[in-house]
């Protein structure tokens, strides 16, 4: 099956004292596939996980970004 679940990016936009980076996603996964989707991950709610890992990737980012400052 050919499917294209969900999208995901970044925003980088400058600032004043650097750049703010935004990660993002949308959800395309048919209301249908989402009882299975949570059945196969084991994940009931997707946004806040996704929420959480976008945090831990972004904190990384950043932690990186200072050292090489």
């Amino acid at each position: 099956m050919d499917f294209h679940y969900s999208t995901w990016g970044y925003r980088i936009e400058p600032t004043e004292t650097g750049c703010r980076v935004t990660e993002w996603n949308e959800d395309l996964r048919p209301e249908s596939a989402l009882e299975f989707s949570k059945q196969v991950s084991g994940i009931d709610d997707r946004t806040h996980r996704n929420r959480q890992t976008m945090s831990g990737t972004l904190e990384r980012l950043a932690a990186a970004l200072e050292r090489k400052g």
